[in-house]
């Protein structure tokens, strides 16, 4: 009976952990694909990779000015430069621009809104789609957003796979694809 009851105890300490590990993440949100021609107002510009030119950990956000919810980057404050007050078109067209930086063969950019639990844009993203051939597939970017005191935090890395395969090419005596 002793055995049933520490279990039981252990068991909701670790729900109760779960949860709060959960909230202090925040609230995930979600992103979906749009069209940038429906794009208009001002916004400021975050310019995150393009640091050499073999890089493909670059992506781009477009931020409307005076936005209620901040959005920051959860990188280094190096790797990112903001432009601040650009049109609609410009900031797309610099956003798109960027991505396409380096070596590698951009196929296409994705543009997505991203939105919060009410369903309100609080910003866009431009992310490259690289020949899937040329690196480690087509997409290699794993970009989430996070809600979390009045602020969403943009968190960007390869995706596990991407990352296992580079480290397999770094292995001596072999070559890169």
């Amino acid at each position: 009976m002793q055995t049933v009851k520490q279990t039981a105890v252990s068991s909701a300490l670790f729900a109760v952990i779960l949860l709060f590990q959960g909230c202090m993440y925040g609230t995930q949100l979600r992103s979906e694909l749009t069209n940038p021609k429906a794009l208009s107002g001002t916004f400021d510009l975050m310019l995150y990779g393009c640091r050499y030119p073999d890089d493909i950990e670059n992506a781009a956000f477009l931020v409307p000015v005076g936005s209620q919810i901040p959005l920051e980057l959860f990188v280094p404050d190096t790797s990112y430069k903001v432009k601040k007050g650009l049109s609609a078109d410009k900031a797309f067209s610099e956003a798109d621009a960027f991505v396409r930086c380096g070596v590698h063969t951009v196929q296409e950019t994705r543009f997505h809104r991203v939105l919060d639990n009410t369903g309100a844009v609080v910003g866009y993203d431009v992310i490259p789609r690289y020949l899937p051939y040329d690196i480690y597939g087509s997409d290699p970017l794993l970009v989430t957003y996070s809600l979390l005191a009045g602020k969403v935090t943009v968190y960007i890395r390869l995706r596990p796979e991407v990352e296992r395969q580079m480290m397999m090419d770094d292995t001596p005596g072999r070559e890169r694809p």
